[in-house]
């Protein structure tokens, strides 16, 4: 039952949601059918759910009633910086909430055409201060992301390092750390990955950068600086195309001093972990994460 449960989410993954990651698509289209796509994926209960105001953006607040002392995350949502919203990673990141017993922040960055890098960063960075400001201590955050929100999870602790204190740690699902497309994996496994293709990410990279340099480390922090930053997690699936990403990063990392945890999951997929209460091996892969982020706090 649950090889053909991961069979049947395998089809609807490659027919609706990489159908709509199309190039050739208007981004407005590209949007609402994503956001369909999020709303098949199950509700989670014992989180309670707020609106907040960062400056001019809308964020998410997830809190859980039954909470793990004082700490929060901060989730930037993927979507190759076109896409995404609150709205369709609202389960994922709720169903973190739960597992923590931490409150999670949800923020809505600025998105490409209309805004490019390094826009999406600048409101990661508000959404971060915004945190700071309602008195958590930075060592009680965790910074989560995943696909380009994890590059983007990565960029921010990078933009943190020198200034103020470290967050207690970052973790990444299937992250995209390299939009000058440099990694092996982005042709090798092109017919693997059942969700992303390489043009699609070649249109979004050109789309967000805008005339910047692709290996600039605002957009891309697997060429930025990793001394200092924080214990990180790192989850990919070995039949996406952006595994290379993963692995790369998990060694620049390293090769700083850096305390790095590298998990692989050779079946799966881009961004698993979007599909927890559907499919076993995403609930599994959150709840490591929540374990991860747990244990780090509680070394504060």
């Amino acid at each position: 039952m649950i090889g053909a449960r991961k069979r049947l989410l395998e089809i609807f993954v490659r027919r609706w949601i990489r159908a709509a990651l199309d190039p050739s698509l208007a981004v407005d289209h590209q949007r609402r059918q994503v956001l369909r796509a999020a709303r098949v994926l199950p509700g989670v209960r014992g989180v309670e759910v707020s609106s907040h105001k960062i400056g001019k953006s809308e964020a998410l607040w997830l809190a859980p009633k039954a909470t793990n002392g004082k700490g929060a995350v901060l989730y930037l949502h993927g979507g190759a910086y076109v896409l995404g919203s609150p709205r369709t990673h609202r389960a994922m990141a709720s169903r973190l909430a739960r597992l923590t017993g931490l409150p999670v922040l949800l923020p809505d960055y600025r998105l490409a055409p209309g805004s490019r890098c390094p826009a999406a960063l600048t409101d990661a960075r508000a959404a971060w201060s915004h945190l700071l400001d309602c008195g958590l201590p930075p060592e009680r955050i965790a910074i989560v992301g995943d696909s380009a929100g994890g590059g983007l999870a990565v960029a921010l602790a990078q933009s943190l390092v020198g200034e103020v204190e470290q967050p207690s740690s970052v973790v990444v699902f299937s992250p995209w750390v390299d939009l000058s497309l440099t990694g092996e994996t982005l042709t090798s496994l092109a017919s693997s990955d059942p969700m992303l293709r390489p043009d699609y990410l070649a249109w979004a990279a050109r789309t967000y950068l805008g005339g910047r340099a692709a290996t600039d480390p605002a957009a891309s922090p697997l060429f930025g600086d990793f001394t200092d930053f924080p214990p990180m997690l790192i989850q990919a699936g070995g039949r996406e195309i952006l595994l290379d990403d993963a692995i790369r990063l998990a060694t620049a990392a390293r090769a700083t001093g850096t305390d790095v945890r590298l998990e692989l999951e050779p079946t799966l997929w881009h961004a698993w972990q979007l599909f927890a209460g559907i499919l076993p091996e995403a609930d599994t892969a959150l709840l490591r994460a929540a374990r991860f982020i747990g244990d780090r706090l509680g070394r504060h």
